[in-house]
Parts: C-alpha cells; sequence; structure tokens
C-alpha cells in the first residue's frame, strides 16, 4: 500500500563527491530520493549553506563518506512529499538536526544525538545525502520548523553555525564569564560574538582577515588582527578557526582556571600541555549544538535579537564556484547554495 501522500520526479540535479579527496563536485542529474521508510518526509531544497566541513571533506581531510555523495547539511526547504504518518509537516518550511543516533543510549534520550556513541548517520556529511541537490529526504524527527519572520536563505546560515554557537556561548556563561575572547570571525564566531553581546557578556574577537573584521566592527564589535592586540587573560576562549596555529596562542591568552572551548577543531602537534596544567585551565570540545540550540538560533534571528553575517549565494549549477570563493577567503560572511536560483 502506498503511504505516500505527496509526490516529485524520478530525478534531480545535485552537487556530486564522486572522489576523496576531489578538486570539483560533479553538478549532474541524479535520482530523487524515494520515501521508503515509517514518519519520513521528503524537502525542496530552497537554501543549503556551505560549511568548513564540507570544504575539509572535498579536500579528503575530514570526514569520509562513501562516494557518490551529495554533501550539504545546513538545509532550508519546504515538506513536498511525506509518509501518512508525518502528514503534518507537508507543505512547512524547514529546517533540520543532522545528526541520527540509536535512539536507545542514554545521550540520544537525553537529546544529544549528536554524542550517540553508535551514530547512525549525519545528514549531508555522513550516510545521508544531503542539501546541494534540489531535494533532500529527512526523518519526521529531524525537522525543526523555520519562523514565520525568517525567509529560507537567512535560516540557511543559521543551520549549523546558530547551534554550534548556541552550544559553545552557554557552556561560556555557565562559568559567569567577566570577558571571553573568540577566536575566529567566520559564521560561528560571529555569532557566537552576537549572542554574548545579547548576554550582555564582554567580547573581544580576532581574525586576521580585515574583510571579516570589517564586517563586525561595523556592528560595533571590538575585533584585533592578532592576539598580540588581545587583552592579556580571559576568563573563557571560544575557538572558531578550527586552525592549528591558533591553539598555543589561545590558550596562553587564559587566565587561572580559564576554559578553551573548541567548537573549531583541528590537530596541534605541537601543543604543549604544560600551559594548561599550569592554569588549572579547562579544554573542552563543542560538537554542533541541540535541537532547542538551533530552535533559540532561529527565534533570536526572526525577532532580529542577534544579527546574521553578510550572506552571499550562488545558484547550484555555480556551487565550485562559491567553494573557489571560500577557499581563497574572499567570503566575507556566509556563503549560501540556492538550487532554484
Amino acid at each position: 500500500m502506498d503511504t505516500r501522500v505527496g509526490g516529485g520526479s524520478s530525478t534531480m540535479q545535485a552537487a556530486v563527491l564522486r572522489t576523496i579527496p576531489a578538486a570539483r563536485l560533479d553538478v549532474a542529474q541524479v535520482p530523487a530520493p524515494v520515501l521508503d521508510g515509517p514518519a519520513e518526509l521528503l524537502v525542496r531544497v530552497e537554501a543549503c549553506g556551505i560549511c568548513g566541513t564540507d570544504l575539509h571533506i572535498v579536500a579528503g581531510s575530514s570526514y569520509r563518506p562513501s562516494p557518490p555523495f551529495v554533501l550539504g547539511h545546513e538545509t532550508v526547504g519546504v515538506v513536498v512529499d511525506a509518509t501518512r504518518d508525518a502528514a503534518d509537516w507537508l507543505g512547512r518550511r524547514v529546517t533540520m538536526t543532522n545528526f541520527t543516533g540509536c535512539g536507545r543510549c542514554a545521550t540520544c534520550r537525553a537529546g544529544d544525538e549528536r554524542l550517540c556513541p553508535d551514530l547512525r548517520s549525519i545528514t549531508g556529511v555522513l550516510g545521508a545525502w544531503g542539501g546541494f541537490a534540489d531535494r533532500v529526504r529527512i526523518h519526521r524527527a529531524q525537522a525543526v520548523e523555520v519562523p514565520a519572520g525568517l525567509d529560507a536563505i537567512a535560516a540557511a546560515s543559521l543551520v549549523d553555525a546558530g547551534p554550534t554557537a548556541a552550544n559553545s556561548v552557554r557552556m561560556a556563561l555557565a562559568r559567569a564569564p567577566g570577558r571571553v575572547l573568540v577566536v575566529g570571525a567566520g559564521p560561528i564566531g560571529f555569532l557566537c560574538a552576537e549572542l554574548l553581546r545579547v548576554a550582555g557578556v564582554p567580547v573581544d574577537v580576532v581574525h586576521p582577515s580585515p574583510l571579516r573584521r570589517a564586517a563586525l566592527a561595523a556592528l560595533g564589535h571590538r575585533v584585533v588582527p592578532s592576539f598580540d592586540d588581545a587583552e592579556a587573560a580571559y576568563d573563557v576562549v571560544i575557538d572558531c578557526a578550527g586552525v592549528p596555529d591558533v591553539i598555543v596562542p589561545g590558550i596562553a591568552r587564559l587566565g587561572p582556571r580559564g576554559e578553551y572551548l573548541l567548537a573549531g577543531y583541528a590537530k596541534a602537534p605541537d601543543l604543549d600541555l604544560a600551559a594548561v596544567a599550569r592554569k588549572e585551565a579547562v579544554i573542552r570540545g563543542v560538537r554542533s549544538g541541540r535541537r532547542d540550540d538551533l530552535e533559540t538560533a532561529l527565534r533570536m534571528a526572526a525577532d532580529a535579537s542577534i544579527r546574521l553575517p553578510e550572506i552571499t549565494t550562488w545558484p547550484l549549477p555555480e556551487i565550485n564556484a562559491a567553494l573557489d570563493a571560500l577557499r581563497a577567503h574572499a567570503v566575507p560572511g556566509k556563503a549560501v547554495i540556492v538550487p532554484e536560483a
């Protein structure tokens, strides 16, 4: 018996990762997703952000999904098809949580699927195809409705950066910090600065790129080009850069019993942990955020409590130009792919 209540064509356009590493994604017609399990939704993609993780996967330095694979884990779109047990989502604009865990362990039951030791998939990263395509299939449990006051492109800039920043700032605020240093002024760092501003916590941002420094400075944030221009000590440092050469100077900027939060992460072969021990510092990882972190970011953007990074869009057939612009550090804020542009 057919349990679908919507419809769709049998093929779609997608940017396909054919090999790892790869120089480019292959924009081609591929089979469209088919709803074949309980509580599934088919989403017509309106916008999908590009994350630094996408660049790392293409370069072969991060996750290794099995090719052919469609990346894109910052998807926003409209539900155009659903199984009958999920028909109430038809016609709604949604984004999604990307992690699908086992559903049985303590972390999954607590709403922390991203920390599940037996992850089933990360949509657009591992296992389940993502949003660099016309359509994407998700589970009903992943769906998060986009607030009415937020358009699809703006929402796409928040799908990963938003919950990661909200989770990072929630951890930072738990220490009642007097001052926070944010390392990196990309989308996650930008949103961390905005969330800390709303919380009334003084924040400095360090970033070498004049383009991204200018975007935050224009909003009244204190932005410096190097650690040498930062304060001597901070209660919390949030590393949003994900590059090895910021970790040692970042830890050096911690005060006694300070906390270093890894919202971005990289290999640091020359890290001397004596600097951590002598300060009784804490190094803590941040893996994206919970569902309520995503909902918080969407809501605060919709009601203009936080401002968003500048968004630059490319149509799906030009996705490789977008990737090249990001590699050249020529994007001032967030890059977003719009399949129907």
